[in-house]
């Protein structure tokens, strides 16, 4: 039923990469969909999806359309769609999505906030000081 290791991206299933030897601190913000194999410190924020991999380490807040988490996560996630976590997926911090599934093998700290889809408001990362 879930995936035993990292989720693989469809060709063309990412705009933009930030990879192994990347790290950014700072807020990442995107209108498309992302990919984090490095890492990141502060927010990510993206109106598509966004994809953090095994061996990822991501010290932030996440706000995205969908999640697929296989790396280290400390912080709140804030999904309008699918969060999904991995079994190598370390989570610290406050969930809230319209769906939310953890593979057995993943750690997760926090709570949970499972909503109706539509109903989360995630900010448009063009949009200046709204949140």
């Amino acid at each position: 039923m879930f995936a035993k290791h990292d989720p693989k991206p469809k060709p063309g299933s990412f705009e933009s990469l930030l990879g192994k030897s990347v790290e950014v601190k700072g807020t990442v913000k995107s209108k498309g969909s992302l990919r984090i194999e490095g890492a990141v410190e502060g927010g990510v924020e993206t109106a598509g999806d966004v994809t953090i991999s095994e061996g990822a380490v991501v010290n932030a807040s996440v706000k995205a359309q969908s999640a697929a988490i296989a790396g280290v996560v400390n912080g709140n996630v804030m999904c309008t769609g699918r969060l999904e976590l991995y079994p190598s997926a370390r989570v610290k911090g406050d969930v809230s999505a319209a769906m939310f599934a953890v593979s057995e093998g993943a750690v997760f700290q926090g709570h949970a906030q499972v909503q109706e889809t539509g109903k989360l408001n995630v900010p448009d990362p063009e949009a200046k000081g709204q949140n």
